[in-house]
């Protein structure tokens, strides 16, 4: 009985050693960080969530750096300054909420967007919402002109005419597509991901990824074939959003657990980490860096 007893024993340890390496791999999965292409810092959580505790909030959710836009746009200048490293700050077209469907019409957007271009360096325009033929006016135009002339990444909340339209307008700029349109088929997106190769799916609110928590198999065979041009997101637009973040971001993991590791770290981090590598002149003034 005592040998046998021995040898139970030693045939657990022997189990406890063969499995460290898939309870190390199954960690590392669990807890990959994540570079967030779709936060907001809008003035309705500024008091609640002043600059500090929005960096405590995204390192809770284990967010290493993050894509963020304001509404106005001083939200993410505070948050850049505070932390250049981790914020990569994006410019909206409008400074308050209520412009943001009539923006496209308004002549003074371009002054504006100049304007604000001058005060932090930003990398992109965005997230700006614009629909259908409404993404051919002269404004919209002239907005994806200063983008290439910055240098700047777009980042549009819009519908499959107005994706194309600025894709057609945008061939050199990169893309990227808030919410990979909601609930546009995949078929439509593969299409358009075959066609322009600066195309960037972001997959906040994205219908169809998961079914029953598990990847749906055409979500499974799209993340295959096109592994460095999705981003996820978590999309705060409103302050229960950032109650829920902790929760999003784990969300966001269960499904990335299901892909390859080197898909998923890619999805996670690595493929927004390639588009807004650091420039090493974040905690630069523009003014001392010569920008406009």
């Amino acid at each position: 009985m005592a040998r046998l007893t021995r040898m139970s024993g030693l045939l657990m340890r022997v189990c406890i050693v063969l499995l460290l390496p898939l309870t190390a791999v199954s960690a590392e999965k669990q807890h990959i960080p994540l570079f967030d292409a779709h936060i907001h810092y809008n003035a309705d959580v500024w008091d609640a969530l002043p600059p500090a505790r929005v960096l405590e909030k995204l390192t809770e959710a284990g967010i290493t750096r993050a894509l963020v836009s304001a509404t106005p746009a001083e939200g993410a200048e505070r948050l850049y300054r505070l932390a250049p490293g981790r914020v990569i700050p994006f410019l909206r077209p409008y400074a308050s909420r209520s412009a943001r469907y009539t923006w496209f019409r308004d002549e003074n957007v371009h002054r504006y967007v100049r304007e604000h271009l001058a005060r932090i360096p930003y990398r992109g325009i965005g997230e700006f919402h614009v629909f259908g033929d409404d993404a051919r006016t002269a404004v919209v135009a002239e907005l994806i002109q200063l983008a290439r002339e910055h240098q700047l990444a777009l980042h549009a909340h819009t519908d499959r005419a107005g994706i194309m339209a600025i894709l057609e307008q945008a061939p050199d700029i990169p893309v990227i597509w808030a919410h990979a349109g909601f609930d546009v088929p995949v078929s439509a997106l593969l299409y358009l991901l075959e066609g322009h190769g600066q195309l960037y799916l972001e997959l906040s609110f994205r219908e169809g990824i998961t079914r029953d928590g598990e990847l749906t198999p055409e979500w499974e065979a799209l993340f295959a074939d096109y592994p460095q041009r999705c981003l996820v997101g978590m999309d705060t637009y409103t302050p229960g959003r950032w109650v829920e973040l902790t929760e999003l971001a784990i969300a966001a993991r269960r499904w990335l657990r299901q892909l390859p590791a080197d898909i998923a770290a890619g999805i996670a981090y690595g493929n927004a980490e390639r588009l807004f590598a650091s420039t090493g002149t974040e905690q630069l003034p523009v003014s001392e860096k010569g920008g406009s």
